[in-house]
């Protein structure tokens, strides 16, 4: 309802208005009239809407259209119409009962032909006003009518408002039942139960019933197979193979060549893997696949092939073990290199596809060779072993010697070890061409240098084990070669050990303490314990204890250099030199080693 002083919109319940206070008129209920000329009015006219005087910021006025009192006319125009169109409906069926037609649609059940509603048109405007008169009045956005809208809950929710409007009692139709589904929880648990139940029977019955009667069949029929198993014949690789068979028959091997008689239901014996490859040439694959052909020989003297007995052999490649060089690649200065390795007896060798056949058993199998060092860089050395009851064996050596332009070749007589503190090293080179001697030297002979280049000096060594010789050679035009030769100064043991320091409870913290002093001047020591602990086989690496047992452990670790092979828990008597720090214990370089001394009382 619109406030008349202040136009404010309120509730049609409110008494006074909202904003200002100002008492609010109620406006009168009033009954629609039933003429059609009252019915066929839907709207005001264009004259009858609302409109406000405005005033601009000059005081002219502007007529324009309220727009809430156009909505709120729309409103009730809307309620007027509603509540008439009822009131006209209700009329029609009067008439219609009046006039004796039933009524049509699905909004009426068949029921009403038979009631008096449609026969007395006077009982259906007594129940009509009746109805109207029970409505109550809705609040509907401030505005109060006569139009009332019934509400559904329950099983009657499925309806619309207007399908129950203008019926009651039998007229109104029933609600439609609810469609079950198909498939729901609780259709589908009794059939899951039951798969379950099932599948739980056929489980137990497969697992308790037909599995152990399929596994006491298999063994029922099952026929014993041959037993296969490696072992040792004459210190050689070997199979053992046992064959079932009745008791006291005779299996004949055809491979073999022998017979077995059958005892305990098994005829064994033993085959040597090198029977099979053993006459072979060129073998190099590591495995084999082998068959044995057994016989029995029946009651009546004839003989029944059986099932051959087949099985895989490992082939040993042949033992090669190299001791100058001890690795396969290294780089050299000398046209000649020596190389020294080992093999069985009435092994077969082949250097570069030369034969050394004939060297093996008079050498006890140990093989020299001076190989030919080409200064081309890399130089392959094949070396091919086969030995008896072995396959075939191959090891290349690279020996690199860089290439040169001007050439620079020591003699080949060179010893790569020396037990004096100098040594003579003779080499050639181009005439004319310059030599510069860089490492420590004296007595330089260039005599010949220019007629043939020829020269020599004496190499003089610094320290205990390896010292290099470096040698350059220059020559107008042409690029600088450098030859380096390491030779390794080990003196005799009278002398070395006439300089060694014990390694006793001073001289093992007076290393510790002047550590770089020591290497430098190459200091000797010599102590006595047991192999703690071995680090490392190639080269050998130990922990030892200088202590002995006697009082304080004094720890070092050692590298082996000497000719005898250290055993962990022995114990030794060690001359070594210094060469730095394992962690926080000296590491020294034994040179000797001897057996210890009885221990003291």
């Amino acid at each position: 309802m619109k406030c008349p002083a202040c136009g404010h919109w309120n509730r049609a319940s409110f008494p006074r208005c909202f904003r200002c206070g100002e008492p609010l008129s109620q406006a009168p209920h009033k009954e629609a009239p039933l003429p059609a000329a009252e019915f066929e009015k839907t709207a005001p006219t264009e004259a009858a809407k609302p409109t406000v005087i405005r005033f601009d910021e000059f005081g002219n006025p502007s007529v324009a259209a309220d727009a809430h009192d156009r909505l709120a006319l729309e409103m009730l125009s809307l309620h007027e119409r509603k509540r008439r169109g009822e009131i006209k409906q209700k009329q029609l069926r009067a008439r219609g009962a009046q006039r004796g037609f039933a009524p049509s649609g699905t909004r009426v059940s068949g029921s009403s032909r038979r009631s008096r509603l449609f026969v007395d048109p006077q009982l259906a405007r007594r129940r009509a006003a009746e109805a109207s008169a029970e409505e109550e009045v809705v609040d509907y956005d401030g505005f109060t009518e006569f139009p009332t809208y019934q509400s559904m809950t329950g099983e009657n929710a499925g309806f619309a408002p207007a399908s129950t409007q203008g019926y009651r009692g039998a007229s109104v139709p029933l609600p439609r039942p609810k469609r079950k589904r198909s498939i729901g929880r609780r259709r589908f648990l009794p059939f899951l139960a039951l798969a379950l139940i099932v599948a739980a029977g056929g489980i137990a019955l497969f697992q308790f019933v037909v599995s152990p009667w399929l596994a006491a069949r298999g063994q029922s029929e099952q026929v014993p197979q041959p037993l296969i198993s490696a072992s040792i014949l004459d210190d050689m690789a070997a199979h053992t193979v046992s064959i079932p068979a009745p008791e006291g028959a005779q299996i004949y091997i055809k491979e073999l060549r022998k017979s077995y008689i059958v005892a305990g239901g098994f005829a064994t014996f033993q085959v040597a893997d090198y029977v099979w490859y053993e006459e072979m040439e060129n073998l190099t694959q590591p495995t084999m696949d082998v068959a044995l052909t057994p016989y029995i020989r029946t009651g009546t003297g004839e003989q029944k092939q059986m099932e051959p007995v087949r099985y895989t052999i490992e082939i040993p490649q042949s033992p090669i073990t190299l001791i100058n060089p001890d690795v396969t690649f290294l780089t050299v200065s000398t046209p000649i290199y020596n190389i020294r390795f080992h093999v069985m007896q009435n092994s077969k060798v082949f250097i570069n596809g030369e034969d050394y056949s004939s060297f093996v058993n008079t050498q006890n199998g140990y093989i020299s060779y001076n190989a030919p060092i080409q200064p081309v860089g890399d130089n392959l050395i094949n070396i091919v072993v086969r030995s008896q009851f072995y396959r075939e064996n191959a090891v290349t050596l690279v020996i690199h010697r860089a290439v040169q332009d001007i050439p620079l070749d020591l003699a080949s007589t060179l010893d790569d070890e020396s037990s004096q503190p100098s040594m003579v090293i003779r080499a050639t080179t181009r005439a004319g061409a310059a030599i510069t001697v860089l490492s420590p030297h004296k007595n330089l002979d260039s005599s010949q240098l220019a007629s043939t280049g020829v020269f020599s000096f004496e190499a003089v060594f610094s320290k205990i084990g390896m010292n290099t010789v470096e040698i350059r050679a220059d020559f107008p035009g042409r690029n600088p070669t450098t030859v380096q030769y390491e030779v390794y100064y080990l003196p005799n043991p009278d002398i070395y050990t006439k300089k060694a320091w014990a390694l006793d409870s001073w001289g093992y913290p007076d290393l510790l303490a002047n550590m770089s002093t020591r290497i430098a001047n190459t200091q000797i020591y010599v102590f006595t314990g047991p192999v703690r602990e071995i680090v490392s086989g190639k080269p050998q690496l130990v922990i030892m204890d200088a202590g002995d047992g006697g009082g304080s452990e004094r720890l070092v670790m050692v590298e082996n250099q000497t000719k005898t092979q250290w055993t962990l828990g022995e114990r030794y008597r060690i001359y070594a030199d210094a060469y730095g720090m394992y962690g926080n214990i000296p590491r020294l370089i034994a040179r000797y080693t001897y057996k210890p001394q009885p221990p003291k009382n």
